[in-house]
């Protein structure tokens, strides 16, 4: 079997703040978890960073929308976690993620660590039920939520902006409810459905014709960002991004958690209700909450 290799052609992520993992995280530019950086601030703040690259027309900067189940992934996939570990930005995409930060941070200042087991647990259960209020709403960027961002920004500053992948016909139908919902004009945005039905050397010309300011990548978790590692270096784009199934709620092949799910960072137990079939990859989420608790 062919050994991948993390190809490094990548932009570096450009904020002000300090890299760290030491007291209270939630002041910090950056924060680690299991060897991988995470952007540490809010929302409103990744989108000034991200509306700043795209005044100054910034290259191949990439932007990797991370949740628990990527953690697990990357612990069991070295390869995985170089590439989360080169990208531009990795964003929190989970709740999940800050309730650990969050932990994390507590026990620092309470000098858990040395102390029993319960201890943290209990104030596992304190961390969650401020998540459940929606304390931490705004610390979560859900690639879901930056395709709309997105779309916004690509319509007031004109920009370009590419769809790729879904399944079928869903970036096609996501487009058209983005040129809808924000009056993008037809010269503004362009879709491929990709592989396997069209042959990647095909996708990226057809990329690189239309030279998007954006391009949003619909591959799934891990593929998505294996494809966008393989390829880059031979893309004409600006902002590159992993979306997962993002285009699945735009195209109307499925509903999205209603709002109050979502506020609560709970739109992954939506989605488990709704497709009882991703059981199997939310078994992810238990494995990694007894991870954080036990280290």
């Amino acid at each position: 079997m062919k050994k991948r290799k993390v190809k490094k052609q990548v932009v570096r992520a450009k904020t002000s703040g300090n890299k760290g993992n030491s007291g209270n995280s939630f002041f910090l530019s950056y924060w680690k978890m299991f060897d991988i950086s995470l952007f540490g601030r809010e929302r409103s703040d990744l989108l000034n960073i991200i509306g700043r690259n795209l005044d100054s027309g910034t290259k191949k900067y990439w932007i990797a929308t991370v949740n628990p189940e990527f953690m697990m992934e990357a612990e069991k996939d070295r390869v995985f976690k170089d590439i989360l570990k080169k990208t531009s930005l990795n964003v929190v995409d989970g709740i999940g993620l800050v309730w650990a930060r969050e932990l994390d941070a507590r026990c620092k200042i309470l000098d858990i660590r040395k102390k029993s087991k319960i201890n943290k647990l209990f104030i596992a259960f304190k961390v969650g039920v401020d998540v459940l209020k929606g304390k931490y709403k705004d610390q979560v960027a859900s690639g879901a939520d930056l395709i709309l961002e997105l779309a916004k920004m690509a319509k007031e500053k004109e920009k370009k902006i590419f769809l790729l992948g879904g399944w079928g016909d869903r970036a096609e139908r996501t487009a058209k409810f983005l040129m809808s919902k924000f009056l993008i004009s037809n010269d503004q945005i362009e879709w491929s459905e990709g592989e396997p039905k069209i042959e990647n050397d095909e996708v990226v010309k057809k990329i690189n014709k239309f030279k998007p300011d954006i391009l949003l990548v619909a591959y799934g978790m891990k593929k998505q960002e294996f494809w966008i590692n393989d390829n880059l270096e031979s893309l004409e784009v600006g902002l590159v991004m992993g979306v997962g199934r993002s285009f699945d709620y735009y195209s109307g092949e499925l509903k999205r958690a209603p709002e109050i799910w979502r506020k609560m960072g709970m739109e992954w137990l939506y989605s488990l209700i709704k497709e009882p079939k991703r059981l199997k990859r939310q078994l992810a989420l238990p494995r990694f909450i007894w991870k954080v608790i036990i280290n």
